[in-house]
């Protein structure tokens, strides 16, 4: 599981002073981009500005538990949850950790695809991003 800790800012809030729906996706997505850079390549521009290959969102989707709130802290953990051939999936959750228990307010899941960057059309996860994906699928 790969970790990360995020503040929400004031300029992040709708008009009741609650995380703007759409900044979670964003917030995870930045999580993201920490996971690949730490864990799946050695620089930014080996994921981002592949001549190999391509990898965008297939598919997104988020679930709100609780409302998440500027000025507050929320630890976030990304977690590998499926790697099919071309694909794999990544749930990012958002915990409350500030009262006694822990408490669950946002979890989002996106499918990143492979495809080449000519054509693009699906192709197999490569081979060495596999491998560095493996130890973070979730269960193992």
């Amino acid at each position: 599981m790969f970790r990360r800790t995020v503040t929400i800012r004031f300029d992040e809030a709708d008009a009741r002073g609650v995380l703007f729906y759409g900044r979670v996706q964003a917030l995870a997505h930045r999580v993201f981009e920490d996971f690949v850079v730490s864990e799946l390549v050695d620089a930014w521009e080996d994921w981002f500005e592949s001549a190999a290959f391509v990898a965008p969102i297939k598919h997104a989707e988020a679930t709100f538990h609780r409302p998440m709130r500027p000025g507050h802290q929320y630890d976030v953990e990304l977690s590998v949850t499926k790697i099919g051939e071309s694909s794999f999936e990544v749930r990012t959750t958002f915990v409350d950790r500030a009262g006694a228990a822990p408490v669950l307010c946002a979890e989002a899941r996106i499918v990143k695809a492979f495809a080449d960057p000519a054509t693009w059309k699906k192709m197999p996860i490569p081979s060495a991003i596999r491998a560095r994906l493996l130890p973070h699928l979730a269960g193992e």
